[in-house]
């Protein structure tokens, strides 16, 4: 069943990527600036945007779980796949989701997962964000997921592009990354 799952991942995958980048009109707009980003990774440790951010910006995906979304954990895992060739590009890569620490070094420890994951479990960065899904009625579990979205942010915190589509299961794979971060030139 596992292996039958990750096959219709991998095409759920294949065909975001063969999309291209897609977005939605939530979150910020390209050339804003983010809010103040402070948070726990998955070792406890209290990071910001500076703590987060390579020499020519961050690659900030704010999804919804990495402990029970397999799209996440799929989106997740390939970029850290791409991981080092996101890094040559002079960018780092963070993950926000509404996980606990402790989840999310669960996560880390089962995929050797290699760049920070920030919890946001009461959503508090999401709504800062404004990336809070509409979708999901008020009081109910999954009340302060995010639309999973990839931004891609300067060192001083503007919003270069922004990638994501409001259809939870649709997700830019990791050469859309490479190639959106390839036209910041």
């Amino acid at each position: 069943m596992r292996f039958l799952t990750g096959l219709i991942m991998a095409a759920a995958m294949s065909f975001a990527a063969s999309a291209g980048a897609q977005t939605h009109n939530l979150g910020p707009a390209i050339g804003a600036t983010l809010p103040a980003i402070a948070a726990q990774d998955q070792d406890g440790a209290r990071r910001d945007l500076a703590s987060l951010t390579g020499p020519n910006g961050l690659v900030l995906l704010v999804t919804r779980s990495a402990d029970w979304c397999p799209f996440c954990q799929q989106q997740m895992i390939g970029l850290e796949g791409a991981r080092a060739r996101i890094e040559e590009r002079g960018y780092r890569i963070a993950t926000i989701s509404t996980d606990s620490v402790e989840e999310l070094a669960a996560f880390e420890a089962r995929r050797a997962i290699g760049y920070p994951m920030l919890s946001d479990e009461q959503a508090t960065l999401v709504r800062q964000l404004d990336l809070l899904d509409p979708t999901q009625a008020p009081g109910r579990r999954h009340n302060g997921l995010p639309v999973p979205t990839i931004l891609i942010v300067s060192p001083q915190g503007e919003v270069l592009a922004k990638l994501g589509d409001a259809n939870y299961r649709v997700r830019p794979a990791p050469d859309v990354v490479i190639s959106t971060l390839d036209g910041l030139r």
